[in-house]
């Protein structure tokens, strides 16, 4: 497949994942039943723009995992290396990390999402920008 293309799905698949990702912690999370952990003096609705903006994330990281899989099988396919198989382990290991790291996860089971503000988005932010250069360095 050409690289134009797979730079236009890849485009498509992340605001299609964040618009996914939104509409889904809307409909999820409450403001008003969002806790207010430590420090309490935060109001709910930052708590909840935080955890809205983590579940975006998440979301884009996995429909960048979900096309940097779909690379690598592809090339595992016709080259059938072990590095490639490698890196297909390192993919799934990383899809597994951005679905238990998603709060709807954590919601789902019952557990409350205790927001640590910016500092619970930075490990997922990093995850994206790593997973955009494994997605060009994959295209190359």
């Amino acid at each position: 497949m050409n690289n134009r293309y797979l730079i236009a799905i890849l485009i498509i698949a992340i605001i299609f994942a964040a618009i996914l990702g939104y509409a889904f912690a809307i409909a999820t999370i409450p403001i008003a039943t969002v806790p207010t952990a430590p420090p309490p003096d935060i109001p709910p609705h930052i708590v909840a723009s935080f955890i809205i903006l983590k579940t975006m994330v998440s979301f884009i990281n996995i429909a960048l995992i979900l096309l940097t899989l779909g690379i690598y099988l592809d090339i595992y396919r016709s080259v059938k290396s072990k590095f490639t198989l490698g890196l297909i382990t390192m993919i799934l290991l990383l899809l597994m990390y951005a679905l238990t790291s998603n709060p709807l996860i954590h919601i789902i089971f019952g557990y409350q999402t205790i927001g640590l503000g910016p500092f619970a988005i930075l490990p997922d932010i990093f995850t994206t920008i790593a997973l955009l250069i494994l997605f060009y360095l994959s295209l190359e």
